[in-house]
């Protein structure tokens, strides 16, 4: 182990506040991660700049995602293996280099080759961050780190758009907000380059429920080093093999289909289906993710006082339906910008109730199947979601040009139907018990 490696890794568990401030570093890796991606906002400046069209970068969204899915399937395993810290860190050098890289597109073809090498960055580290929080997280509090850790991707969002609100009047290029991207995103890594760090392999592999008891004191088999995948096909049949794990990703992806819309098209929405002015549509997506940060923390505040995951994951999506039913009627007529605010706010706030208890259960049932397969996990959660991004990036332009924005929402109404039924028939603790009676990883780490 190389003298730098050695001391960003921990020999002791962290607690109190030292725990937390990783937590909120590996938190702030997130927003530097998500924030770099960030097009949305130049989307009216930078297509017609370099002769895209919407529906084309529709398609390359597909293709891009598809790529960094397919980068993740490589990326979780080796994070599990290697370290979480090392992984971050290296991606997030490259994707800040590749961010000042982007002043240099000019037309189709550069865009597609450098936001291509992005993504394909970005899909390595599809499962580090999600599995660091994971190990400094002990269940009892582990629906809080996890509401935490979601405002990576919210916060992103927001921070973009406010940014480019703020700038674009000023300096009125795509280029200029390039250069605010890169250099914030400069000062956001020196703390994470100097302070984040891993745990060791051996802590890594313990579960904790709080941060001085450990669950081998309930009698549980405590894995060893030799759970360490030896392959990303040794990690991925451990893991897929269990059928819980099918349920909870394939759920919450259906689940996901409108926060994958309103990501890349929430502007685009308002506008077209009711009208709004640029600016103003800005401001009502900026509402949705506003409320959307506010409410993860709440919510994984309120799931661990409680210890409860599914029931809380369960309700929210059932108030996220109900509104959904009120509002796809609205589409196409005029509703006053206040009414449509609170409408943003509210769902902002359904989704994140649902979101986060089943980002802590989901954690859970990894870590019950093998503490060594908790970056795997999440890079199947994020190879999937890659996927049906690339799948539905194209129909959801295709859908509202043809039938209006309504008949998405209706679909992704469907999905989050499809969520509740695929939750209520998880069972949380099935993994364990299918471990304590099921035959250990045959395969060992190689030497």
């Amino acid at each position: 182990m190389s003298r730098f490696t050695e001391a960003r890794t921990l020999t002791e568990y962290p607690r109190g506040a030292h725990r937390w401030g990783l937590v909120l570093l590996t938190v702030l890796a997130t927003v530097l991660a998500s924030y770099e991606f960030q097009l949305a906002p130049l989307l009216p400046l930078l297509l017609p700049d370099i002769h895209m069209s919407m529906l084309g970068y529709g398609g390359f969204i597909s293709f891009a995602v598809a790529i960094s899915a397919v980068s993740a399937f490589f990326g979780g395993p080796l994070a599990d293996r290697f370290g979480r810290v090392l992984i971050i860190d290296a991606c997030l050098a490259a994707v800040i280099v590749l961010v000042f890289a982007n002043l240099l597109i000019h037309d189709v073809a550069s865009f597609i080759i450098i936001r291509t090498l992005m993504s394909v960055v970005g899909g390595l580290m599809a499962g580090a961050g999600a599995a660091l929080v994971r190990d400094m997280s002990p269940r009892l509090s582990r629906a809080l780190a996890f509401g935490l850790f979601t405002i990576g991707p919210v916060g992103a969002n927001f921070l973009a758009n406010f940014i480019a609100g703020q700038t674009l009047p000023i300096y009125h290029t795509w280029q200029s907000q390039i250069w605010i991207t890169g250099f914030l995103g400069v000062a956001m890594f020196v703390p994470i380059i100097v302070w984040l760090k891993d745990l060791s392999p051996e802590l890594r592999l313990r579960i904790f429920r709080s941060e001085i008891a450990a669950m081998e004191a309930e009698g549980r088999r405590r894995p060893s080093a030799a759970e360490l995948p030896s392959s990303t096909t040794a990690a991925f049949a451990a893991l897929l093999r269990h059928f819980e794990v099918w349920l909870l990703v394939f759920g919450v992806v259906a689940n996901l289909t409108l926060y994958f819309t309103l990501q890349p098209f929430g502007p685009a929405m308002f506008t077209d289906a009711f009208h709004y002015s640029p600016a103003e549509a800005a401001s009502l997506n900026a509402y949705f993710w506003a409320a959307n940060l506010a409410v993860l923390v709440a919510t994984g505040y309120v799931s661990d006082r409680l210890q409860s995951r599914k029931p809380i994951a369960i309700f929210g999506a059932v108030l996220s339906c109900g509104l959904l039913l009120w509002w796809i009627p609205k589409f196409g007529h005029a509703m006053p910008q206040g009414e449509m605010a609170v409408v943003a706010t509210t769902l902002g706030c359904f989704l994140a109730i649902g979101y986060v208890p089943w980002a802590a259960q989901f954690s859970e049932t990894l870590e019950d199947i093998s503490p060594a397969l908790q970056a795997t996990g999440w890079a199947f959660f994020g190879l999937i979601a890659r996927g049906w991004v690339a799948i539905s990036a194209p129909l959801t332009i295709i859908v509202a040009k043809h039938s209006g924005w309504e008949r998405w929402i209706e679909i992704s109404l469907a999905g989050m139907v499809i969520y509740i039924a695929a939750m209520l028939l998880t069972r949380p603790g099935r993994a364990i018990r299918a471990r304590e009676t099921g035959e250990p990883m045959r395969e060992t780490a190689s030497a």
